[in-house]
């Protein structure tokens, strides 16, 4: 099966919590407005301002040479010269992958830390841990960690045909695959199973896990699978789904991003 890079964290990419004085290497800054990247004017890789003012940074860790740091900069600071914000998704294929995966780790860091300044139990101000990647409540001790939200993805094959669909908030003609939050104290194959059935009323069958993917809008790790049309017709639930169909591979609507994991399965089953 192909690898699918985009918003995964680079193998040699090593998580710190502080860098060591005396360790040499680059400089490199994530600097982020919202989900939105810093970056050159005429050139898809982080822009570096000099003396940015910043509401929020912490250090990342190491890739390779470079210390890797993230931050926010402040609304009421001024655009610096040579630089533009960019979406992330605008940026995949142009900026350098290992770049581009490591942006998917920071914006999601930063937005955990901006949810995450207040202890939700007792309302006290959180620090940061000093053992681990956590926010702490000095009066309750709760720990708050980056959130992760499993999503699973279901690609129904029957015959040479397979189901797709289109959500409400979906771009104009675009189908996808089924995709769904897994429950607290579900398994995987239990979310996949009960979100087909409740958004297009079929029951499925000889599941087989196929990928994931980091997808950092907030802080999604996608997991896919293929599986077997067992029973059922199409009953759409009509608040999640605008519509679904089996499709060939000669009539297939307008398709995902080619960086999305969704694409990649619906491309390798045809």
């Amino acid at each position: 099966m192909m690898e699918l890079i985009a918003f995964s964290t680079p193998n040699l990419f090593f998580d710190r919590l502080h860098k060591d004085p005396a360790e040499p290497g680059e400089e490199l800054w994530f600097i982020f407005k919202g989900s939105q990247l810093l970056v050159h004017e005429n050139a898809a890789e982080p822009f570096q301002p000099k003396n940015p003012l910043l509401i929020r940074s912490f250090y990342m860790g190491k890739f390779k040479q470079s210390h890797l740091h993230v931050g926010e900069l402040s609304p009421s600071a001024p655009l610096p010269a040579g630089s533009v914000w960019k979406d992330l998704r605008t940026l995949y294929g142009k900026m350098d992958e290992a770049l581009f995966g490591l942006a998917g780790r920071a914006v999601q860091l930063v937005i955990w830390d901006q949810n995450h300044q207040f202890c939700g139990q007792c309302g006290n101000k959180m620090i940061d841990s000093p053992k681990e990647r956590a926010k702490e409540c000095p009066i309750c001790n709760i720990l708050a960690f980056p959130k992760v939200a499993p999503v699973v993805m279901a690609l129904i094959q029957r015959g040479d045909e397979i189901l797709l669909a289109r959500s409400p908030g979906f771009p104009p003609g675009v189908y996808s695959v089924l995709a769904g939050f897994v429950n607290p104290a579900e398994t995987l194959e239990q979310c996949l199973k009960r979100e087909v059935l409740e958004e297009v009323g079929l029951e499925v069958e000889d599941l087989k896990y196929f990928g994931s993917q980091s997808w950092p809008f907030p802080n999604s790790l996608l997991v896919a699978f293929t599986c077997q049309w067992k029973s059922g017709e199409i009953v759409m639930d009509p608040v999640e789904i605008e519509d679904a169909q089996w499709f060939k591979k000669e009539n297939l609507p307008p398709l995902p991003s080619y960086m999305s994991l969704a694409r990649l399965m619906i491309d390798k089953s045809l």
